[in-house]
């Protein structure tokens, strides 16, 4: 089949998608994993994370006292937190090849995966809605005007059904759910609340796989997927930051990817919507 530049384009904004709400849920699983966690020395990272852009202005948070995790826990600990939470705001920053990608959003757990509203501002500008497993895109770069591209993620065979599958939170834990090692480096404070430091380290072929991605795509991936991962007191998710070395396709020098983000107002009201009927269109340009 042949892949035309609009297919490549939503290619890329859909990768947008997935890096700004789907590596909160991936990076954040860890389930009934076989190693154990350690504590490590107070080596902190950077905690100097945005704040991410809220709707609705709320008092400061209070979470309860901190707790560590093991592997066999973290998983169903914070799953089960954020599904109790139902919704939040989140903010991301994502880099490589020299160009940087910020977006902005709030995100709801429904029936039928992650549900979310987003804008992003960079090198692939556009607004996003994900809704009942379909997606509306509206970017410059699309050639659709003000019209919003309608994508149905419904479909497991085609290359949105894969991305429809990569936004579902429950099949990302999934694909986390045995982790080479999860690492509690620290406790260090996120946007003035204590969270637990924890670095997880991940084997990329099982993740493709788990996913249904070809296997083929190890070799787009290094050896080991590292991420780290900003915990609270109510096992929520507060922030993450991922580095990723990417091997270079020709044998040449390999390039690097960068991700980091900040969650926050968990259990808040948003508000997300399909855009209206007469601003959608299904035509694909140069599709």
């Amino acid at each position: 089949m042949r892949v035309t530049p609009l297919a490549r384009r939503l290619g890329t904004a859909a990768l947008v998608l997935t890096i700004g709400v789907g590596v909160t849920s991936c990076s954040s699983d860890d389930s009934s994993a076989s190693d154990s966690s350690s504590s490590a020395t107070d080596e902190s990272t950077d905690a100097g994370a945005d704040s991410s852009e809220s709707p609705s202005e709320e008092p400061s948070e209070t979470t309860a006292a901190l707790a560590e995790l093991s592997s066999a826990d973290f998983y169903p600990s914070v799953m089960a937190a954020m599904k109790e939470a139902e919704t939040f705001n989140f903010s991301t920053t994502s880099g490589a090849s020299g160009q940087t990608q910020e977006m902005t959003g709030q995100a709801r757990f429904g029936d039928n995966g992650v549900e979310m509203k987003a804008s992003s501002t960079g090198a692939q500008a556009m607004d996003i809605v994900l809704l009942d497993q379909v997606m509306y895109m509206k970017s410059p770069d699309l050639g659709t005007g003000d019209k919003w591209i309608k994508i149905d993620l419904s479909d497991p065979n085609s290359l949105f059904g894969m991305i429809g599958k990569a936004t579902d939170p429950e099949v990302m834990f999934q694909a986390m759910e045995k982790p080479k090692k999860l690492e509690l480096v620290g406790s260090e404070e996120v946007d003035g609340v204590e969270t637990n430091h924890y670095r997880i380290t991940l084997d990329p072929s099982k993740y493709l796989d788990a996913m249904g991605f070809p296997a083929s795509m190890a070799d787009m991936l290094p050896k080991e997927l590292v991420t780290e991962m900003w915990v609270d007191g109510d096992n929520l998710p507060r922030k993450f930051s991922q580095t990723m070395e990417i091997p270079s396709a020709a044998g040449g020098a390999s390039s690097s990817s960068t991700s980091e983000g900040t969650y926050s107002d968990f259990g808040t009201e948003v508000d997300i919507e399909a855009p209206p009927a007469d601003e959608v269109t299904e035509d694909f340009p140069g599709a």
